[in-house]
């Protein structure tokens, strides 16, 4: 994934200096071509009653906004970067859609509030209606990147993804942890009546499908697979192992083997962006 047009998306909230600093980081290594630093102003205009109370307002509200957030960059982003500063008005989401299409980024930077007031409503739609690839970025994120976790289900999203988390690991100098859960069900495979026998069947498994993308992507690392009781979701058991190897990022396509083609993003992914977590998230898109 050549990362060459990336888009921030701001709130003016304290989020915005996380998003900042974590992405300046990530400019280190991979030397952007060009940064948008983007809000989106939710109201379609000012009511009058509210800017009655600043009679002293002398220009619009949106340069007022990109005044401040040219502020916040200029304080903390690299010089020499070919940044713009971009404040969507009129609070029409699908238009603001269509700008961010048009506009053709290779990835697009979300804040992940958990701690921080905010409910996610407007990252939730904008991930699941965005054919960008989406990073989610959590409070609690550090700068420093050294391990990736890629979770893979060997469907058609699987080369793709481990293709974008194989070029971040060795772009960031990072170790990268590619896993695959599994529900284990013996009711489904009656011919393992022993559950060891039938968790060693599954690795095997793994370790079969998995040698095929190691030599077509030459990968050096091999596959862990996580077994599952039948009532674990996948998502929980993903995080559970992101945090045990103390992952810096998780790499996931946007959908999954049991996802439906309606689904504008797989359970698996929704979850694991949820607000409860706090380890980055970078989603990959098929159609990117």
């Amino acid at each position: 994934m050549i990362l060459k047009k990336v888009a921030i998306m701001l709130d003016l909230s304290d989020m915005d200096q996380i998003l900042l600093n974590y992405v300046r980081r990530l400019h280190e290594n991979y030397q952007f071509e060009a940064v948008s630093f983007v809000h989106f102003m939710e109201v379609e205009e000012m009511p009058e009653e509210i800017l009655s109370l600043f009679p002293d307002l002398d220009e619009p509200v949106d340069e007022m906004i990109a005044e401040e957030i040219q502020e916040q960059v200029t304080e903390t982003f690299v010089e020499g970067v070919n940044s713009k500063i971009y404040v969507h008005t009129g609070g029409d989401m699908q238009k603001f859609l269509g700008w961010l299409e048009q506009s053709d980024f290779d990835l697009v930077v979300l804040g992940k509030k958990a701690a921080l007031h905010g409910s996610g409503i407007f990252s939730s739609k904008l991930v699941r209606l965005l054919d960008a690839n989406t990073l989610f970025v959590t409070e609690m994120a550090r700068g420093d990147i050294h391990r990736v976790m890629v979770p893979i289900d060997f469907s058609s999203y699987t080369n793709k993804t481990l293709k974008v988390a194989r070029e971040a690991a060795e772009v960031l100098q990072a170790e990268l942890l590619p896993v695959h859960a599994v529900k284990l069900n013996l009711h489904y495979y009656p011919l393992f009546k022993d559950k060891k026998e039938l968790e060693q069947h599954f690795i095997k498994s793994t370790r079969k499908k998995f040698d095929k993308f190691k030599e077509k992507l030459k990968l050096k690392e091999d596959c862990k697979c996580v077994v599952l009781e039948e009532d674990a979701h996948v998502s929980r058991a993903l995080y559970d192992q992101a945090t045990f190897n103390s992952a810096d990022l998780v790499v996931i396509g946007n959908k999954g083997k049991a996802d439906s083609n309606d689904l504008l993003i797989g359970s698996v992914a929704e979850r694991l962006i949820s607000h409860e977590k706090s380890i980055p998230v970078l989603i990959v898109k098929s159609s990117n």
